[in-house]
């Protein structure tokens, strides 16, 4: 049987209100349960943040206009597999 992967990226908030409502456990239990009902293992979780200035630099001019309410933040990449 051949493997079959795929990966699916979890995005988080940042700013206030992404540290009061996020819950980044929360957030991989749920990818990750949903993986298993759809046949999915998960065998590999990364941290994922952005390593582009012009993004970086966005992301804390966002972060300034909502005065610090928001900005989106990293997040992490899941890898699944499955037999075929």
């Amino acid at each position: 049987m051949a493997k079959k992967n795929k990966v699916t990226r979890i995005s988080l908030m940042g700013g206030i209100i992404g540290a009061l409502t996020t819950n980044p456990r929360k957030a991989l239990e749920d990818e990750i349960n949903k993986g298993n009902q759809e046949g999915w293992n998960a065998i590999h979780i990364e941290p994922h943040k952005t390593t582009n200035l012009f993004i970086a630099g966005l992301q804390i001019v966002v972060l300034i206009l909502t005065l610090g309410l928001f900005t989106w933040g990293g997040g992490y990449l899941v890898l699944f597999e499955r037999e075929e």
